[in-house]
């Protein structure tokens, strides 16, 4: 099982790749109104990171993610 220092550290690589800092003032930001991001875009990166941390989340619960800082919450509150 990966820590959740592990799991972070995972999730910013991912992220990294699209352009996104979560560790900055983007944490907060919107995917498509504060980011530019259309909705396909978005299902690519939370692909990206179910992929990299090898979980995947209800589709729900995707489709309702707005911001970095959700797409990090809900990726460490699975175990895998």
């Amino acid at each position: 099982m990966k820590t959740n220092y592990t799991k972070i550290k995972t999730i910013i690589q991912v992220m990294g790749k699209y352009g996104v800092k979560p560790l900055s003032k983007m944490k907060g930001a919107d995917f498509v109104h504060d980011l530019g991001f259309d909705a396909v875009y978005v299902g690519g990166l939370i692909y990206d990171v179910e992929d990299a941390l090898h979980v995947r989340l209800d589709d729900d619960e995707a489709k309702n993610l707005r911001n970095p800082q959700e797409l990090i919450g809900s990726m460490l509150r699975y175990q895998n």
